[in-house]
This record gives structure tokens, C-alpha cells and sequence, in this order.
């Protein structure tokens, strides 16, 4: 398996693009993600963000906000019927980075898209050893790393131990 770090650096440079829906298909998504934990628990985040308290926004403008967001395809992880958890380390709700075919859900640019890279390497939650930024993550991963050699094995050795 590839080094983490540079999969997700090949990522990094590979366009991406969120799933698109049929005009029947949209409506049965929106639906579907305004009855979700996550669109509860990113609302208040959403009218602070516009400006308004959580009352006067509307479920229809605060879905909007939403999927204005470039960086996760909300579409394709209902297509994928993904199920949200609530992550033992923040209390909220998260979907997965990818689909279970594997599919990226997250943009390049998503803050935390390097962590499903991780996961496949590790196969175990970067949040769970304390690495909540990529930086984090990259600094733990090189100490895991044996590093190169100093001496590489075709450096001439001679025989009988003279010095240098």
C-alpha cells in the first residue's frame, strides 16, 4: 500500500467534483438532509454565519447556506445512503470522507480529507491518537517511518574493516 501522505497528496492534484441529481432526485435529497442530525447541529453555525439568530432562519435558506459549501458532496453521500455517527470526540454528528466503493466525498480543499487517507493506512481513527491536524498527523506519521539509511546498501564496504 502507498504511503498515506502521498496518496493523498496525488489527491490533492486530482480534480474533483460533487455528484449532480434529477430535478425528482434533488427534492427527495433535500428532504432527506434536512432531517438529518448533521443539518440540525450546523443551523446555528449557519445563521450565526448569515447574520440571524436560528429562529428567523428558515430550514430552506440554512440548506442552501449548506450546500453552498464547496467541499462536500451531500449529494453523492445520500446516493451512497452513508450513515451519519456521532463522533465520540466532538459529541456531533459526522458522515464518512468516502463512500464505501471508495469515492471521495470530501473536496481536495476539505480541512479534514486527509484523515480517510490515514485510516486506510492505519486503519484507525487519527482523532483516537490525538492528531486532529494534518500537520499533527504528518509529524506522527514520519516518527512511524523508519527512516532511509545513512549508508546506502551499494556504498562500498571494504572487507577487512580498514578505516575510511
Amino acid at each position: 500500500m502507498a504511503d498515506w501522505l502521498t496518496t493523498y497528496e496525488k489527491f490533492r492534484s486530482t480534480p474533483w467534483s460533487p455528484t449532480k441529481l434529477a430535478p425528482k432526485e434533488e427534492k427527495e435529497f433535500q428532504k432527506w438532509l434536512q432531517n438529518t442530525q448533521l443539518f440540525s447541529s450546523v443551523k446555528p453555525y449557519l445563521a450565526q454565519d448569515a447574520g440571524v439568530s436560528v429562529e428567523k432562519l428558515s430550514n430552506e435558506k440554512a440548506l442552501k447556506l449548506m450546500l453552498e459549501q464547496p467541499d462536500y458532496d451531500y449529494r453523492g453521500a445520500w446516493k451512497a445512503g452513508v450513515k451519519e455517527v456521532i463522533s465520540p470526540y466532538d459529541n456531533r454528528p459526522h458522515w464518512p470522507s468516502a463512500t464505501p466503493e471508495g469515492r471521495m466525498l470530501k473536496d481536495p480543499s476539505h480541512p479534514t480529507a486527509w484523515k480517510e487517507f490515514f485510516m486506510q493506512q492505519y486503519n484507525e481513527d487519527p482523532d483516537a491518537l490525538g492528531l486532529d491536524t494534518y500537520e499533527k498527523a504528518r509529524m506522527w506519521h514520519m516518527k512511524q517511518t523508519p527512516a532511509m539509511s545513512l549508508e546506502p546498501a551499494f556504498m562500498y564496504k571494504d572487507p577487512f574493516g580498514a578505516p575510511d
